[in-house]
């Protein structure tokens, strides 16, 4: 390990330590202000390894009309949005009423993705979202990253949800004004059980996007241009005691998609214990974008492989801020290990 390495994992846990909480409350105002961040290194089959960081600073304002209904904007800004220069991860208006539900407008994921249920991890590697081990891994290969659906983040997006109840919410979601397609439209419903002795958790979201053109889902996916794309995930989580086990899967249909592939089928299942300070996860997922067969590939003639993915991580809670993490695993045929602190107010 390098001391420029050493010297950018002191200067991000500094930058994380340093962050702060702000929670102040009036009769009709409400702000929030809170941030996270991890670093670490992950190390491949390679002699050199690679520094790892993530982080996210969140904005809350709210007013409120009465006990049931508030007005606010939620800003936020990460890692991933300062790589790509675009310094804006979140950036919406909402309103919502206790009793009906809740309305989004703005720079936001769709509904399918925010009530989608991924997989139990507890490493902090973001498999369930823009995942650091794929955008870091020397792969070689297109694959299909997460289980839940979406559209990104980029196009504005109207959420419409209902209250989330014991039992079960539902919602939708328009979205459009953008680059990297026509128009959006995500459907979601999650059901819940949350007595007795295993709680229950099913997700169900579908997507439906017009004519999306050169469209980049996470940095490490071919660019999309295709006639439409239709999605459909399903997510199960079941809670036994200390026990977390859960299983979901996506997929993702091109009609007509030019250059490479990258629709397909993406499915995993894990779990997690937990134990006082404790926690440990295990993780499978099976990425293909050969599902459809597509007559050709355009650039490489010919069709992209599946990816095998199994991560096992380790976490111990040091404080309710501080949490140290190990990650190890391998996916297509690349092994890897990571190590690193996620400090959170």
């Amino acid at each position: 390990m390098n001391t420029k390495k050493i010297s950018l994992l002191i200067a991000t846990m500094l930058f994380t330590c340093n962050a702060y909480a702000v929670d102040y409350k009036t009769d009709t105002w409400i702000f929030k202000l809170n941030a996270d961040g991890m670093a670490g290194f992950l190390q491949q089959k390679t002699d050199e390894s690679d520094f790892i960081n993530d982080w996210e600073i969140k904005g809350q304002i709210f007013y409120r009309f009465n006990n049931t209904q508030r007005f606010g904007a939620i800003y936020s800004i990460d890692a991933d949005s300062v790589e790509d220069k675009e310094y804006v991860h979140h950036a919406f208006i909402l309103l919502e009423d206790r009793n009906a539900g809740r309305a989004e407008f703005g720079l936001t994921h769709s509904i399918a993705r925010k009530m989608g249920l991924g997989l139990p991890d507890v490493g902090y590697l973001r498999i369930n979202d823009n995942s650091i081990l794929h955008k870091k891994l020397d792969l070689k290969k297109v694959l299909i990253s997460d289980t839940t659906a979406t559209t990104g983040h980029k196009a504005l997006h109207l959420n419409l949800a209902t209250t989330a109840t014991d039992y079960g919410q539902y919602g939708i979601s328009v979205s459009g004004l953008t680059d990297d397609y026509n128009y959006a439209v995500d459907m979601a419903i999650k059901i819940k059980q949350p007595s007795g002795k295993i709680k229950t958790a099913y997700s169900l979201g579908v997507s439906y996007m017009n004519k999306p053109e050169n469209y980049s889902e996470h940095s490490f996916t071919p660019n999309v241009t295709a006639d439409w794309r239709s999605q459909i995930a399903l997510g199960i989580n079941l809670q036994y005691n200390s026990w977390i086990i859960g299983t979901s899967a996506r997929l993702i249909y091109d009609k007509n998609p030019v250059y490479v592939a990258s629709d397909g089928l993406i499915a995993g299942a894990g779990c997690s214990y937990d134990l006082l300070q404790y926690t440990v996860s295990l993780n499978y997922l099976y990425s293909d974008t050969t599902v459809w067969k597509h007559e050709k590939d355009i650039l490489t003639h010919e069709h992209n492989d599946y990816v095998h993915t199994w991560l096992a991580s380790f976490r111990y809670k040091y404080s309710e801020i501080a949490h140290l993490f190990m990650s190890g695993g391998i996916t297509s045929d690349t092994p890897f290990f990571a190590v690193g602190l996620k400090i959170g107010f």
